[in-house]
């Protein structure tokens, strides 16, 4: 009745996303200041306020010079040093974020170094500079602090978006992409309607078999999220623990292997493909993803945790509890409470 009377109507799309941010600092050094050799599974911003600073990369050398960032990828191999006599300033955050659409342009890029007068730098640098004056006057404990930096690192996203975007624009999608993005669909898929049964048409046209994604020339229908014939051991030792963790880890792999065996493409080479477009492997997205809607329908209140394990394709509560516990820390009970009384 209401819509007789409507004469515009404007809405934001709905949103669903999630980001971890990770010893973000800012840091003055000396000049024989260096950092080893290392990686890490995320992204990592890495911009020079003072001095200068080497960084070699997947092998090949950068130097920085202020005001010139680096954008690391997931588990690029890294290491650095001052250079210079003088004393070198730098602001490093580390970041992960599920939205696949960014975590594609984050990995496209052919080089990791910015430069200041480069238009990436100089979108991004106002959000950077919020950062920066939230880190360096000591803000974080209260709360409204906590949401100052987390509107920085969404404007200091949409920078990354926009700018990454803007050189992406004209260019050619390439059929690593596209299979890509195939997979990623599927994987989603598959999280959104756990209780579907997953045929060849609805998992990217695949059937399971030798070919597999994981390696393991698993065989099985995908039902439920679950290995059809699959049974859990119940018993309270560590056998039965593992169990259910090799069963968990089974689930995965097939519905994996389900998504990709269709594409013409070997389980390895599918595995390669996703993870130099999206940086993780697509089990480290699926499983991502199922942690991101657990999260999600555990804050609901009329839902029970052991509605959720239903909802999210898991045979009994025990089992989604001690996977919940092993992705956060902590039990699904003990999450929702800081979110109901």
């Amino acid at each position: 009745m209401a819509r007789e009377h409507q004469v515009t109507e404007y809405m934001l799309p709905n949103m669903d996303s999630t980001f971890k941010l990770f010893a973000a600092h800012l840091r003055t050094v000396t000049p024989e200041w260096s950092y080893p050799r290392h990686s890490h599974p995320l992204f990592e911003v890495n911009l020079l306020l003072a001095g200068s600073q080497e960084m070699i990369v997947g092998g090949k050398r950068y130097v920085q010079q202020p005001g010139d960032f680096l954008l690391l990828r997931p588990e690029d191999v890294h290491e650095s040093r001052a250079l210079g006599t003088e004393p070198m300033t730098y602001y490093c955050l580390h970041f992960n974020v599920d939205e696949p659409v960014l975590r594609e342009l984050l990995c496209r890029g052919e080089t990791p170094l910015h430069t200041a007068d480069g238009p990436l730098a100089q979108v991004i640098r106002p959000s950077l500079d919020k950062l920066i004056a939230l880190t360096s006057d000591g803000s974080g404990a209260k709360l409204a602090d906590k949401m100052r930096a987390m509107a920085a690192v969404f404007e200091l996203f949409a920078g990354l978006s926009e700018g990454l975007a803007e050189q992406e624009s004209g260019a050619p999608s390439s059929r690593m992409n596209r299979i890509a993005a195939e997979i990623a669909a599927a994987l989603e898929r598959s999280v959104e309607e756990p209780e579907t049964a997953w045929s060849a048409s609805t998992l990217g046209n695949a059937s399971s078999g030798s070919n597999g994604a994981g390696g393991d020339g698993s065989h099985g229908s995908i039902t439920g999220g679950r290995s059809s014939g699959s049974s859990v051991s119940r018993g309270n030792g560590s056998h039965g623990r593992r169990s259910v963790d090799v069963l968990d880890g089974d689930r995965s792999r097939e519905t994996v292997a389900a998504v990709t065996a269709g594409l013409g493409y070997s389980a390895s080479s599918c595995n390669r493909i996703f993870r130099s477009v999206y940086g993780m492997s697509p089990r480290q997205y699926l499983s991502a993803l199922k942690l991101k809607k657990a999260k999600l329908l555990l804050m609901e209140p009329e839902l029970s945790v052991e509605a959720v394990s239903i909802r999210l394709g898991y045979k009994d509560i025990a089992h989604f509890s001690r996977q919940f516990k092993r992705w956060t820390g902590e039990s699904p009970g003990k999450f929702r409470s800081r979110f109901h009384i």
